[in-house]
């Protein structure tokens, strides 16, 4: 009995300690992400609306909200629900562009036709920016490798101020469309 109760302390000892690390690492990961300004490339994106590809300008002075989705995600998956941001995006056109979503793809080379095909066939009509050079990432070596941290609202100097994704979070929403009524006043 004495030892059951010894093997019971020992595993709630052992879940308390992995909790607090990792609420501690994700604490220093928001810091760290937090930590300096998000770096928008200016180079070697391309940008596909349907099936139109152009070069792409992103560094506007407006709030953004990047949703990024790297190699290692399901680039496919994110796709297929890309058209759930709708209801958001309708809400960000009230704002006459002073609030732009940018969704950011890298995917690896050998999935690339398959990227593209999809996001044709999605008939999603809002701006996709297929990073192929990977310049996302390389422009903020700060950007957690945990894909939680992956979609953030920035302001309009690129600084985080709120991290995770609104469709995936109703707290997350909630102050999403808070912050940005804070910054740009009700929706017209």
């Amino acid at each position: 009995m004495k030892g059951n109760k010894c093997f019971f302390i020992g595993i709630i000892l052992c879940l308390f300690v992995a909790c607090t690390n990792r609420n501690q690492q994700f604490a220093k990961e928001m810091k760290a992400l937090q930590s300096k300004e998000i770096k928008l490339p200016s180079k070697g994106l391309v940008l596909l609306q349907s099936t139109e590809l152009h070069e792409v300008e992103m560094n506007e002075k407006a709030l953004k909200l990047v949703i990024y989705t790297d190699s290692v995600g399901c680039t496919s998956c994110a796709i297929n629900q890309i058209n759930l941001w709708d209801s958001f995006i309708d809400y960000a056109n009230q704002f006459n562009n002073q609030l732009r979503f940018y969704f950011i793809f890298s995917p690896v080379k050998k999935d690339l036709n398959s990227i593209k095909l999809a996001i044709a066939n999605s008939m999603f009509e809002y701006p996709i920016v297929l990073d192929t050079l990977r310049e996302f990432e390389k422009l903020n070596p700060h950007l957690p490798k945990n894909r939680s941290f992956h979609s953030f609202l920035l302001d309009k100097n690129n600084n985080v101020i709120l991290v995770g994704n609104p469709m995936q979070n109703k707290r997350i929403e909630e102050m999403f469309y808070k912050i940005v009524e804070e910054k740009l006043g009700k929706p017209q």
